[in-house]
């Protein structure tokens, strides 16, 4: 232990206010449990302070603040531990071991996550398989869907060609590409796949992570279904309907998930929109809840920011930044069903059998060339600052970039302010009916005030004061009151007995009783369109949201974005923040920051750290190439099954 600091010199380093009391009764608490090993005290206290930074594991071989020494002797010291279960990177475990921590090769993991990680990692082995259909009768459905274009290759068809023809499958994209497009055609696909094969149409369910998100998917789905060049047969059997993931799988009373290993989903094909908000836990829970032979796809964007807890499950199921190619027998099977040829640069002949179960759309239809978020959201995600400086100097007129000064802040709250008014002058104090909160909360939702950080000035409470004064100001609202009408508000933490989740908004607005009272409640839109009202007063925890961080912002969408950048440097600025910020715009952008912390935050990138990854494209890598689905024939394998 010559070369490991002790607990008490681990916080003497550190800014006090910068460490998590949880933490390090942590650390206290391992330490207790074997006294004869004082290295856990201080790794419990790295530990618990990785996951509190959205890792998964403690890696001995990249944790920063500590040398290479240090890391060295502390692992070495930790693997002797009675509490701990130590396995080469080769090796698994059984579930029922009851140490609480786990040494997986140099990742040190607390045993539920390191569960959470090996049973998605087995979940998603078990669904490496193709399905049973025949190239015959694909090829026509898939080619009216998507009309071949020699000039350019459609990545649209050919995602639907993978994931239409294996159990699991992913289509990434940047916004715009063409993800919910795509899928919906990918459904038409399916749906005359079943009625073919097993004279019965598929059951389809569609998910996303937060109520918000399945909401977008359900007005994404039911917009472009009119316009499929499919028969009404297959028409009305593509679902109208999203559901958030927690709904999906329901709470028992024990408040555990009802559907399970041993009570799986009742589904064929389950579509998961907004992936990359979907944490190591709970993507564990929904892969296990799948029945044999159900497919499920998912949907997201790579590159945008990981989920708010453990884990970026996006990121490394698709090796985010390092291209694969899909190997001959994929190529040949796309080639066959939708006439796409992939170049050489496309292939990929041996690596991971997952490379054959992942698209990445490339062409984006909402950014054209006269498009300066497109320009922007591309410098941002390459990280390239000099190609960020020549976008800015071009005179888009999408984007207002402003320099940060106290001026240029006093002048950005009025521009709030002014945006804003526009669904405070529709709330009718005499009372509100449905379709007029319909209204009023499609007005708010076409301006959005994004910030990196919590706290401060330029953090969500300082611009959230900040907005409602300058409203108050021009009595817009009256802040006097703590539901004042207009009020919006953002839920903190799932209620699953109102139905309300974390990242669900709400409006304070009037509503008459059936004596004619009026009073404040909070209107809520359903995914499916519908409104609810919940007295003030039985809200979980909340926040006034006039102004959201980023990452709660994932999964939405706003015609003009307004991004705020902190004054200084902060560690949370990344690349994929700003990435994912710029793209909630759709239509206008104003960007708020200074040169400086704009130039370092492209320069600094999310890395979050797990097993996951080498897990799937090292340890899962193949000598030999996948069996094409024609191979099986017109039978149908054993994973396929009627209920």
């Amino acid at each position: 232990m010559n070369n490991v600091p002790s607990l008490n010199v681990l916080l003497q380093d550190v800014d006090p206010k910068s460490v998590r009391p949880m933490d390090v009764a942590f650390a206290q608490f391992i330490q207790e449990l074997d006294e004869s090993c004082e290295a856990l005290s201080p790794a419990a206290y790295l530990l618990s302070q990785t996951l509190g930074k959205g890792n998964v594991c403690l890696d001995f071989n990249k944790h920063p603040g500590l040398s290479s020494a240090q890391l060295d002797e502390l692992f070495i010291a930790v693997s002797k531990s009675a509490i701990v279960c130590v396995l080469s990177e080769s090796q698994e475990m059984q579930d029922d071991v009851k140490l609480p921590l786990v040494l997986h090769g140099k990742r040190l993991y607390l045993q539920r996550y390191w569960l959470y990680e090996k049973t998605l990692h087995q979940s998603m082995k078990e669904k490496m398989k193709s399905m049973p259909w025949p190239e015959q009768g694909q090829s026509q459905i898939i080619k009216t869907l998507f009309p071949l274009d020699n000039d350019d290759t459609d990545w649209q068809a050919v995602a639907a060609c993978v994931a239409a023809n294996k159990q699991f499958s992913v289509i990434t994209g940047g916004p715009g590409t063409g993800k919910t497009t795509t899928v919906i055609r990918l459904l038409a696909i399916l749906i005359h796949q079943y009625q073919a094969h097993f004279n019965r149409p598929p059951i389809i369910k569609l998910a996303a992570p937060t109520g918000k998100a399945a909401m977008r998917l359900t007005e994404s789905i039911n917009g472009a279904k009119n316009d499929l060049s499919v028969s009404e047969s297959i028409k009305q059997h593509i679902p109208g309907q999203a559901s958030t993931l927690h709904r999906l799988l329901s709470r028992n009373r024990r408040g555990e998930f009802k559907y399970n290993r041993h009570n799986p989903l009742h589904l064929d094909v389950l579509i998961v929109d907004e992936a990359s908000m979907v944490d190591l836990p709970l993507m564990s829970k929904l892969m296990s809840a799948l029945p044999k032979h159900g497919q499920i796809i998912l949907l997201g964007d790579k590159d945008q920011l990981a989920s708010v807890e453990a884990g970026s499950v996006l990121a490394d199921i698709c090796d985010s930044e390092i291209q694969h190619g899909y190997s001959a027998q994929n190529a040949a099977l796309i080639k066959s069903l939708s006439g796409e040829d992939l170049t050489k640069a496309d292939l990929e002949p041996e690596g991971a059998l997952l490379r054959d179960h992942i698209c990445q759309l490339r062409k984006s239809y909402r950014f054209d060339d006269d498009s300066g978020i497109g320009f922007l959201a591309r410098a941002a995600n390459g990280g390239d600052y000099l190609r960020w400086k020549k976008t800015a100097q071009k005179g888009f007129e999408d984007l207002n970039l402003i320099n940060l000064t106290q001026d240029a802040f006093e002048q950005f709250i009025k521009l709030a302010g002014r945006e804003y008014r526009s669904y405070l002058q529709l709330i009718d104090k005499t009372g509100t009916s449905d379709e007029l909160a319909l209204a009023i909360y499609s007005a708010f939702s076409q301006f959005q005030v994004l910030c990196a950080l919590r706290e401060g000035a330029l953090g969500v409470a300082g611009l959230n004061g900040s907005i409602e004064q300058a409203l108050a100001q021009n009595q817009l609202i009256d802040v006097n009151s703590q539901w004042y009408l207009g009020r919006p508000v953002m839920i903190m933490e799932n209620d699953y007995g109102l139905n309300l989740y974390n990242g669900d908004i709400g409006i304070i607005l009037p509503q008459a009783d059936v004596g004619g009272v009026v009073r404040a409640k909070v209107a809520f839109i359903g995914s499916d369109g519908a409104v609810r009202w919940i007295q003030p007063s039985r809200l979980p925890k909340h926040e006034t949201v006039f102004a959201m961080t980023v990452h709660k912002s994932q999964g939405s969408e706003f015609n003009h974005c307004a991004l705020v950048l902190p004054d200084y440097r902060a560690s949370v600025v990344t690349k994929e923040l700003i990435y994912t910020g710029i793209t909630r715009a759709k239509k206008q952008l104003t960007l708020i920051g200074r040169e400086s912390v704009i130039q370092s935050g492209l320069k600094s990138k999310v890395q979050r750290f797990s097993g996951l990854r080498d897990r799937l494209w090292h340890q899962d890598s193949l000598t030999t190439t996948p069996q094409s689905p024609s191979e099986h024939g017109d039978t149908q394998p054993e994973q396929i099954s009627l209920f």
